[in-house]
């Protein structure tokens, strides 16, 4: 099992090695692809060894979350015509791959410690590919317009998405411990890169999960001290203040602004999903884009700010589309399950990876409000894990410290 080990924690430490891309006798592949099937080589080859297999197959139906995509996936595919087909094998190879990922991960790391681990080498890879994007844009390549750091990606907000999970992480590691001074030097670094990328989204959904690990886990300590609360307010004052001057006021003075396309975009969509078919089935796997550029101008009745949106930019409608109402339907007993695993956390219990999964997951969901962390290779992972991490056997007695 060591040689299975090892090459997750190489697929996590290399999460956005899809970025790497080539061809195998003519069919297009990437090097995330190739790990993550050699992953699973190895990982048959261990739990055979091990004379596991039977038991692992077994397990398999215990992943319900993964099932559960799988299956409305399906569902769907059946039911919806695909008219953009190159998008559809694209997104569903997506799901395939974090699905696979995730498994492999919950079957091999079965103890809260082990998912701690991984989890930095993670943390690590994502802040090792932060300074990489800081230096390929300070190299002159891929340079946005407004200068937000983006690497080599097409979007400084899927940056931001990406690296902010792992802020979060290494600050609820620094605070649980505050001797360990390597996860406060992690956290900053992350933070920096984070707040390079300007995205509100990451920047007040991070600042409401800190806020609220500290709430649950200091039982209101943090929050008596005056200091303390002078520091709390003053750093709410500055986020609210950067969501105002970066976000709505350049809504309200110019014709263009990430706002001002998102209301075109949640518009549009207003307008897909009134047809009662797209309400009921959506508008099939990685096909909301094919939707968008034949709807948009009718629903807003003038020449949009963009043709190309691949996603609404909000989770509840990304749901919709992609899967239907049964996608909906899932999308809101996972939240539901999620805020109960959250706040019937007491502060006696440990601190282990699954309430940890579950914190990181709320943030999806808050940051999901505005963006979609969904189909994109590093993102649909990490959402996929958190999602079979929190959910998945709350009750497991493995996973505690």
């Amino acid at each position: 099992m060591k040689i299975n080990k090892l090459l997750l924690y190489l697929n996590l430490f290399f999460l956005q090695s899809y970025l790497i891309r080539f061809k195998i006798g003519g069919f297009p592949t990437n090097l995330q692809e190739i790990l993550i099937g050699l992953q699973c080589l190895v990982f048959l080859f261990a739990i055979i060894k091990n004379k596991t297999f039977i038991q692992t197959i077994k397990n398999i139906s215990k992943h319900w979350i993964i099932l559960s995509l799988f299956g409305l996936t399906i569902f769907s595919t059946l039911l919806v015509p695909i008219e953009n087909k190159l998008d559809f094998i694209r997104h569903g190879k997506f799901l395939v791959l974090a699905g696979i990922l995730t498994f492999i991960f919950i079957e091999t790391f079965k103890t809260s410690d082990e998912r701690f681990k991984a989890f930095k080498v993670a943390g690590i890879g994502a802040m090792l590919f932060g300074f990489f994007c800081a230096f390929y844009n300070l190299l002159g390549y891929n340079v946005a317009h407004d200068y937000r750091l983006l690497g080599p990606l097409d979007a400084a907000v899927y940056l931001g998405f990406y690296l902010t999970p792992f802020f979060i992480f290494f600050t609820i590691e620094f605070f649980k411990d505050t001797k360990i001074k390597s996860n406060l030097l992690y956290a900053m670094a992350l933070g920096i890169l984070m707040l390079a990328t300007v995205s509100m989204g990451s920047l007040a959904g991070s600042l409401i999960i800190i806020l609220l690990y500290l709430f649950k886990r200091n039982d209101n300590k943090t929050f008596k001290s005056k200091t303390a609360r002078i520091i709390i307010a003053t750093i709410c004052l500055l986020v609210a203040s950067a969501v105002f001057y970066l976000k709505i006021l350049p809504t309200i003075q110019t014709n263009y602004s990430s706002l001002s396309e998102r209301e075109q975009i949640w518009s549009t969509a207003s307008h897909i999903i009134k047809t009662p078919k797209n309400l009921l089935l959506g508008v099939g796997l990685g096909q909301f884009q094919e939707q968008y550029a034949k709807n948009v101008k009718i629903a807003l009745g003038h020449e949009p700010l963009d043709y190309y949106v691949l996603q609404p930019h909000n989770i509840f409608l990304l749901f919709i589309f992609q899967f239907g109402i049964l996608g909906l339907i899932l999308l809101l007993f996972c939240m539901k399950k999620n805020i109960q695993n959250i706040f019937n956390w007491k502060k006696n219990q440990p601190f282990d990876f699954h309430i940890l999964a579950n914190l990181l997951l709320l943030y999806f969901f808050i940051h999901g409000l505005i963006d979609t962390p969904f189909f994109k290779n590093d993102l649909l992972i990490i959402l996929v894990l958190l999602m079979e991490s929190s959910l998945l056997k709350a009750s497991d007695k493995t996973l505690k410290d």
